[in-house]
């Protein structure tokens, strides 16, 4: 009987923990203020002209190189987040939305992303 319940006990916890770890995956989206040239992947953008198919792979590979799975990136816009002073730091008002696991908020989250 105690080998009964301990089987039932452990297969118990495994459920819990396959639960608990595939909730942590679920997809959240996240976005980013976009900068004239202060942006953590720019140094992975290597066209000669811009495109934003370009900006699209020079972000992913930033992500892989970081270990983060991302399920999509999208571009948005909104004026309201144009700086007009041009300096590195400023931003250009387009917005970078990642969609990608939840488990990867606190390092979305020191990459300067919010939800």
């Amino acid at each position: 009987m105690k080998i009964h319940s301990a089987i039932s006990l452990i297969i118990f916890t495994v459920y819990i923990l396959i639960c608990s770890c595939s909730k942590d995956n679920d997809p959240n989206v996240f976005y980013y203020d976009d900068t004239y040239c202060a942006n953590p992947w720019d140094s992975y953008y290597t066209a000669d002209s811009f495109s934003l198919n370009a900006l699209n792979q020079a972000i992913d590979t930033f992500f892989r190189n970081e270990n983060i799975q991302v399920n999509s990136i999208h571009f948005g816009f909104d004026s309201s987040k144009i700086e007009y002073c041009y300096a590195c730091h400023c931003t250009s008002g387009r917005i970078i939305v990642v969609n990608a696991a939840s488990c990867n908020n606190p390092k979305m989250s020191s990459l300067n992303f919010y939800q």
